[in-house]
């Protein structure tokens, strides 16, 4: 479409070029247009006269008759070949403007540098990040409770906070499934994931009491993955 609309003022410019040179040249070929007004001398020749008796008598021409009538009253029409021989030649300048305006508008250009733009942060890199800044708050829910409550809502902020960061949940994905499966993206110790899932479906599935060495043991799980964000250069 932008390439159709920036030809029309072309398509519309040429054919009036071409009819402003035609009445030009109509106008200055035309025998009908004076442009030069006629200066009105006229050659006389000495003849010796005629005797009225000899000659007959003219009849009155009615085109000489409007001459002479028109010559009498001083109208003289030979201004307007002028006129229009004036106004087509500046119609054909307006137009040779707007043709070579139109030409410079559209001209070449260098396309523009692209400015300098950050990279695009990868998914991964967003999780990682958002591990690092809520650390503190999943510690603090694994401490916070009863044991078998504090795993499942430490676990239940992991998955919050991936979520957040731009890896959406797949519908077929359990919740275990779903945050091992972004933590083995992020290249963290199999085992270590492993541990802090088996704990979690523990505690979320099962019916015997759960003792302290099981909160221990998670947040000991949980510490290990943030260090190991921390030695890879997530963690600041």
């Amino acid at each position: 479409m932008r390439g159709q609309r920036s030809v029309r003022p072309v398509a519309a410019l040429v054919p009036a070029v071409a009819v402003g040179l035609l009445l030009l040249v109509w106008a200055s070929v035309s025998d009908r247009i004076a442009v030069v007004s006629p200066s009105g001398r006229k050659l006389s020749v000495n003849r010796r006269p005629v005797p009225q008796s000899y000659l007959p008598s003219p009849q009155p021409d009615p085109l000489e008759q409007a001459r002479r009538r028109g010559e009498q009253s001083g109208l003289d029409l030979s201004w307007i070949g002028d006129l229009l021989a004036w106004a087509v030649f500046l119609a054909m300048l307006v137009l040779l403007l707007l043709l070579a305006r139109w030409v410079w508008q559209h001209r070449w250009r260098r396309p523009p540098t692209p400015s300098q733009t950050d990279a695009e942060v990868l998914p991964e890199a967003r999780v990682s990040r958002a591990l690092s800044e809520d650390a503190p708050a999943l510690l603090a829910a694994i401490g916070d409770g009863e044991v078998r409550n504090a795993i499942v809502a430490c676990w239940a902020r992991l998955e919050e906070t991936i979520a957040a960061a731009g890896l959406p949940r797949l519908r077929h994905e359990t919740s275990a499934e779903y945050v091992v499966r972004v933590l083995h993206r992020l290249d963290l110790d199999p085992r270590t994931i492993g541990r802090l899932a088996a704990l979690y479906r523990e505690a979320r599935f099962s019916e015997h009491p759960m003792g302290e060495d099981a909160r221990a043991g998670a947040r000991e799980a949980l510490e290990r993955l943030h260090d190991e964000l921390r030695q890879s250069g997530a963690l600041r």
